[in-house]
């Protein structure tokens, strides 16, 4: 459920920030679900991922947590699964492409709107700097916080919809990427 998902990232990202908030939201549900191999998945330890990998505002966390989940979910392009591969490249054209972030939480940590910024790239640095520009707020805001704790459920959202259909034999690529 991408709703379910969300929500559950939203509240996650104020315990392991961005991409473990991803990964614990899908895998959390696939534990209860499944059970193994997702109950043997140490969720919290890529709590690395916050900030573009350790705060170094690389690629966002929560593009690398989409990744990681479609790939252990999926398969790694190695295994000769390219829809893992394909997936995640979606989720980064997505994240650069769409005014973020588009999850509403149902009780927002943060009363009053945060505005939307396309960040054209999937760098937490560039993604996060544009917002800060765009809001005059400082990155130890609550405001800057709670904005990604949306953009991370609304990855988290999308990337749902993405395995969704991937299961249901819908998935349709809709990145440039090519395996080679």
């Amino acid at each position: 459920d991408p709703a379910k998902t969300a929500e559950l990232a939203y509240n996650e990202w104020y315990r392991v920030f961005c991409g473990a908030a991803v990964i614990s939201s899908v895998f959390s549900q696939l534990r209860e679900k499944v059970g193994e191999p997702y109950t043997s998945i140490p969720v919290d330890a890529f709590v690395f991922l916050e900030g573009g990998m350790v705060g170094w505002g690389t690629v966002c966390g929560s593009n690398a947590g989409a990744n990681i989940v479609a790939n252990l979910i999926i398969g790694p392009r190695t295994a000769g699964a390219e829809a893992g591969h394909q997936i995640g490249s979606d989720m980064m054209q997505w994240y650069s492409d769409t005014p973020q972030p588009v999850f509403m939480p149902k009780e927002p940590k943060v009363k009053g709107e945060i505005i939307k910024t396309t960040a054209e790239s999937p760098l937490c640095h560039v993604s996060v700097g544009k917002w800060m520009s765009a809001a005059g707020k400082p990155l130890g805001s609550p405001e800057r916080k709670d904005r990604c704790a949306r953009v991370a459920a609304s990855v988290a959202y999308h990337l749902v919809e993405l395995l969704n259909d991937w299961k249901d034999g819908k998935y349709t690529p809709t990145s440039d990427w090519a395996p080679g």
